[in-house]
């Protein structure tokens, strides 16, 4: 059978999905940079790249992910940087402040979870953000400046009460991802920011944003 390129992670509220929207229209133009944007609605913040799995795994993969335990929490955007941080830009991005210790731990579990599956270590500590736009041929922008500009953005807090596992496909326009199950919290308790973006554990679900 063929291999599903897969990764994990937590989907946006639309009004993140709005002011990522609005930075692009705002930035983009002014860069001499030649940089590649996600596609509307396509914008997440990632919690485990797994690769290429085959299909006859997706099922033992639910079962795994389905025992992931965690309570819902609150999500908050603060700050914003690039990789790597001197030299040549290759990644912008915005950064986790509220709730980035509840990501972290909730990615640990994962990897927990899919060890036993023969998923390995990662290859280098998890550090969670939203990524902004990569770059694929740095003209020397002023990326202090740029990045200043996105660290200014006031970003509302997200309540999370699950994460997603997609399917990402390559295309002409830049990846499609859909969403093949939503795995929800354990606890009953839902944050005062709002409801989380996806369903119970297991059931099909859809990004924070038209279109997947």
């Amino acid at each position: 059978m063929s291999a599903l390129r897969l990764f994990l992670g937590v989907a946006l509220p639309r009004e993140w999905h709005r002011l990522l929207a609005s930075l692009e229209a705002d930035l983009r133009p002014g860069l001499r940079s030649r940089t590649t944007w996600p596609r509307p609605g396509n914008g997440h913040i990632t919690l485990r790249f797994l690769g290429a799995v085959e299909r006859e795994r997706l099922e033992a993969l639910g079962r795994a992910l389905s025992g992931v335990a965690f309570g819902p929490f609150e999500l908050g955007l603060a700050g914003a940087g690039r990789f790597p941080p001197r030299g040549a830009a290759r990644v912008a991005w915005v950064g986790v402040g509220q709730g980035a210790a509840r990501l972290a731990a909730l990615a640990a579990d994962i990897d927990t979870a899919l060890a036993p599956l023969g998923f390995g270590p990662r290859e280098r500590p998890y550090r969670p953000h939203l990524t902004l736009f990569r770059v694929r041929a740095d003209a020397g922008d002023a990326w202090e400046q740029v990045l200043e500009k996105v660290a200014r953005v006031s970003w509302p807090a997200h309540g999370v009460d699950a994460f997603t596992l997609w399917r990402s496909v390559p295309g002409p326009n830049g990846p499609k991802y859909t969403a093949l199950a939503g795995f929800g919290a354990t606890s009953l308790w839902r944050p005062s920011g709002g409801g989380g973006a996806l369903g119970g554990a297991g059931s099909g679900a859809t990004p924070g944003s038209p279109r997947g």
